[in-house]
């Protein structure tokens, strides 16, 4: 018995052994285990922090991108804005431009401008001068008839003098 006792001690002990080491094994797994845990959990902690860090960045840069969007739209609006002024302004100075057309009718109407003071002017001379052709015409006309009765008064004083003058000379 002593020799089944010893095998069987030792199956014992070799199971025993055998049965430590798995354990040693297992311990020694699950120690790799907790290790690969903890390094997971702060890789996972880390992750999150960074996603966490990412998403405000990416938050804060929708926020610039809106308000730079808004700003731009306010430069667009702003710039059309000029820009139609401009068209408007283009479109008066265009409608200022002397074209030979234009020019020429400048030309005309300054020289009625210019002319029309002497042209009033030759009128008024003109009327001036009929007037006094009427009255130069009147005087001649005046003068003639005096000068017709003139000569008629002398023709007959003549004639009366002739008679008193034979009357005379007949007494």
């Amino acid at each position: 018995m002593d020799q089944q006792n010893i095998t069987e001690s030792l199956a014992k002990l070799s199971q025993e052994t055998e049965l430590q080491k798995m354990l040693a094994d297992e311990k020694m797994r699950c120690d790799m285990h907790k290790t690969n845990y903890q390094t997971l959990k702060a890789e996972h902690t880390r992750v999150q922090n960074d996603m966490k860090r990412l998403q405000d960045d990416l938050d804060r840069v929708r926020e610039e991108k809106k308000t730079a969007e808004e700003k731009l739209q306010s430069l667009l609006t702003k710039a059309n804005k000029e820009l139609a002024e401009h068209a408007g302004q283009i479109a008066d100075l265009k409608s200022q431009v002397l074209t030979p057309q234009k020019l020429e009718l400048v030309k005309l109407k300054i020289s009625e401008d210019m002319e029309q003071p002497f042209r009033d002017r030759l009128t008024q001379v003109c009327k001036d001068l009929d007037h006094f052709r009427e009255g130069y015409n009147k005087l001649r006309y005046e003068n003639t008839f005096l000068k017709s009765e003139y000569e008629h008064e002398q023709a007959e004083r003549k004639r009366v003098m002739e008679e008193m003058k034979s009357q005379h000379e007949a007494e």
